[in-house]
């Protein structure tokens, strides 16, 4: 039946039917990945329970935006299918499970969008149940990662790393029943980020405690991102919380605070290797500095499997096959690692064009709407927080690939821009 043909009171029947699931599965979004994880470690297999339960998900906001904002699904459909276009020459030579893998990365590519647009579709229409709805799924969230690290120091689930041969290395960090680390150091600054803004004006004790059960699940997981991008939040929220009388009256006191700050980046950097034994890491960054200097430590050697994988691509496709992408199984055939993990250039790689622009759009949509939202304290924290992930997308990967990461992005960015709505200068009542 066309959606012209839909009466008024069919269309809200199903828009409300939609909504009811999606108040039911959403909350539940970061509980299910742990329960996959749990059950392919018990199992060797998870059954595809993560699986089907996003693409239950993903379903139901395709028809909220079919039924809301055809145009603005149409387009996203469009850009699905240039993403597609380029792999989609090569599936003939392949495995079926290489054309699944391609599509599978495409749609996750374009899920924040997806899920950024359904749950503001959401506000607009029913701003209490949205309300309700994000505030709940973070703080189940939240839950759901403190029970996971503790079942981590309990000694179920993985590890974060797995040993190096000829590498003593005495802490490979805990990451519970997830599956991939960086997707979860990934999620746990989205987290945070929505739990320190919602908890510093009222909650300054709450502030405390989030922070540093944030910092204790960051040294868990010994990973970069998680480490720098929790103390950055940490450090600056409260201060990009402040209004503008707070910064002229305090300029001395950041001034001193910013040469305490100094300070105690140097004393870290002369103590460096102390620290480093002290969290078991510092005969791999060891290791890994020798193999590949300063860059395999800093970019974890992306840029050498870049160059591997780049030079492949040259080597056995056309220029025209690479603008369009070869897909992974293109590369898979010739690299055991196919994956540079760094999302712009793998998508480059294997949906072309298309997947550069893919990933520039996306960026662009969520930092535009938290810098139109820059007179709020929240926005200017979730434009930090949005930066902070474009750099991590841009040097470490697993966020636009990340199967964990497009709702609980989304859910945070729809949060605090509902929280900024009409209100530009609300957090000057707490300067």
């Amino acid at each position: 039946m066309p959606l012209s043909l839909l009466s008024p009171a069919l269309r809200a029947a199903w828009l409300n039917s939609c909504d009811k699931l999606l108040c039911w599965l959403i909350p539940l979004f970061l509980a299910v990945d742990c329960l996959n994880g749990a059950v392919l470690q018990w199992h060797g297999t998870s059954y595809g329970l993560s699986v089907y339960y996003k693409l239950i998900v993903l379903l139901l906001m395709v028809l909220v935006l079919l039924l809301q904002q055809p145009k603005r699904l149409a387009a996203l459909l469009l850009l699905l299918l240039l993403l597609l276009a380029g792999p989609a020459m090569h599936w003939p030579q392949m495995a079926t499970h290489w054309m699944l893998a391609d599509m599978q990365l495409a749609i996750k590519a374009l899920s924040p969008l997806l899920a950024l647009a359904c749950l503001v579709s959401l506000q607009q229409r029913r701003p209490q149940l949205a309300t309700q709805l994000l505030t709940q799924t973070l703080y189940i969230s939240a839950a759901v990662l403190l029970l996971n690290a503790l079942a981590g120091l309990a000694g179920f689930g993985f590890t974060a790393y797995q040993p190096l041969d000829g590498v003593a290395q005495s802490f490979l960090g805990i990451k519970g029943f997830f599956y991939s680390t960086n997707e979860l150091s990934a999620v746990l600054l989205v987290i945070s980020c929505g739990l320190l803004v919602l908890c510093w004006p009222h909650y300054k004790v709450a502030y405390v405690l989030v922070s540093s059960c944030a910092l204790v699940l960051a040294l868990l997981l010994l990973t970069k991102t998680g480490l720098f991008g929790v103390v950055m939040l940490v450090i600056f929220v409260p201060l990009l919380m402040q209004g503008a009388v707070f910064w002229q009256r305090q300029r001395r006191a950041l001034a001193i605070a910013t040469g305490l700050l100094l300070l105690l980046l140097m004393l870290l950097l002369l103590n460096g290797e102390y620290l480093l034994r002290l969290l078991g890491i510092y005969d791999k960054l060891s290791f890994v500095y020798q193999q590949r200097g300063l860059s395999g430590i800093l970019l974890s050697s992306r840029d050498y499997y870049a160059g591997r994988i780049w030079q492949t691509a040259a080597d056995n496709y056309s220029e025209w096959q690479r603008l369009a992408g070869v897909g992974q199984g293109g590369i898979a055939l010739y690299l055991k690692k196919y994956f540079a993990e760094l999302d712009w250039f793998d998508l480059l790689v294997f949906h072309g064009i298309a997947g550069l622009l893919t990933f520039l759009l996306v960026f662009a949509v969520f930092i535009r709407h938290s810098w139109q939202q820059r007179f709020s304290g929240a926005g200017r924290s979730l434009l930090l927080l949005n930066l902070l992930l474009l750099l991590v997308s841009s040097l470490a990967g697993h966020i636009l690939t990340s199967g964990m990461l497009w709702l609980p992005w989304a859910l945070c960015n729809a949060l605090l821009l509902q929280s900024t709505a009409g209100k530009r200068s609300a957090d000057e009542r707490y300067s």
